[in-house]
């Protein structure tokens, strides 16, 4: 019999993810970074008259958002999103009359992981048909397929699909933005490899596999953001050879890391989502961006083209890896024509 199709990602994702693991290793710190406990699913409280109407009041204003019973503050961008969807699962864990895991994007968040572009919609899977109206859940999504013993987990007691059987489901549902960012996370957060390579090999034939394995062949855990994570898809998609990610740069100062890049030609690729220039935790503002201007002026000198992409740039409905290509075949060109002198 041969080898399944995705088992040279596997064998790569397992290379990369032991070089992390690495004592001394400076990506190391990216492996447990991510590994802070995960969001948790609101908790459900008995209320009394006068709390009841309290917070219909504060409902009213816009400063609590009620969901089928289950009542969170508003939050915006992420942070919404996520409670969103928290709300959503609070709701059915407590009016399920049927046993259900959470699954596919609304798992992922249960289980710490990234996510982009993401519908806030509530998706659970069942392994037999459940007597509801589906027309009457536009928030949720219900899946009927079968669910192994080891692809189920229990988080805070709330039952959810596996770590690699969720990162499997988000590869062939999800956008390939949204799939790719959950996966590079999800390895980050000690999803095991050989494990999703049985769950690939056992979801063959299903809706979306050909995206999960062209998806896996890109996904790399070193991805230090969403953003960077989808700035390479792009790169990808563009046509480009597939980047290195956290791209070792030698400066005056000591190794530098970009956050992609191609080191043959001399161009990295950093993604700057602005949080680091937010204050707090991250520093003064104005004291960070003079880091973040040094440290990239040493980059430049060691030789490296960096471009630098934000939000805005991704969001180019038209063209948003062309300052991409455009450094890569600039610095390609006079490569290029040196390999065509000395061959000739």
């Amino acid at each position: 019999m041969s080898d399944p199709p995705h088992l040279p990602a596997i064998h790569r994702l397992e290379q990369i993810l032991s070089t992390m693991a690495v004592p001394g290793s400076p990506l190391r710190t990216m492996l447990s970074a991510d590994r802070a406990c995960p969001p948790t699913v609101p908790r459900a409280v008995d209320l009394s008259r006068a709390d009841r109407d309290r917070i219909a009041a504060q409902v009213a204003q816009g400063a609590l958002r009620s969901d089928r019973g289950v009542v969170t503050p508003t939050g915006h961008g992420d942070t919404e999103h996520a409670e969103a969807v928290l709300a959503g699962v609070r709701a059915l864990v407590s009016s399920s009359r049927s046993r259900i895991w959470f699954s596919h994007a609304t798992a992922a968040i249960l289980h710490g992981a990234w996510s982009y572009a993401t519908p806030a919609l509530v998706h659970v899977t069942h392994v037999v048909k459940p007597r509801v109206s589906l027309t009457a859940e536009p928030t949720v999504r219900r899946h009927f397929t079968c669910l192994p013993t080891r692809e189920q987990d229990l988080i805070e007691g709330v039952p959810v699909t596996s770590p690699e059987r969720t990162l499997v489901d988000c590869l062939r549902t999800l956008s390939p933005e949204g799939a790719l960012v959950v996966a590079d996370s999800l390895f980050r957060r000690g999803a095991d490899p050989r494990e999703v390579s049985r769950i690939m090999t056992a979801s063959a034939g299903k809706r979306g596999m050909i995206q999960a394995r062209r998806l896996l062949d890109v996904c790399d855990p070193r991805s230090g953001s969403p953003g960077e994570t989808v700035a390479r898809l792009i790169a990808i998609d563009d046509g480009l050879p597939r980047p290195e990610c956290q791209m070792e740069v030698a400066t005056t100062s000591g190794t530098r890391f970009v956050d992609f890049g191609w080191p043959e030609i001399g161009v990295g690729v950093e993604f700057d989502g602005a949080v680091k220039y937010s204050g707090g935790s991250f520093g003064v503002p104005i004291e960070v961006l003079r880091r973040q201007e040094r440290r990239h002026a040493e980059i430049a000198e060691a030789g490296v083209e960096l471009v630098r992409l934000g939000w805005d740039d991704l969001a180019d409905r038209y063209d948003p890896g062309a300052s991409m290509r455009e450094a890569y075949y600039r610095r390609l060109g006079p490569r290029r024509s040196a390999a065509v002198g000395r061959a000739s």
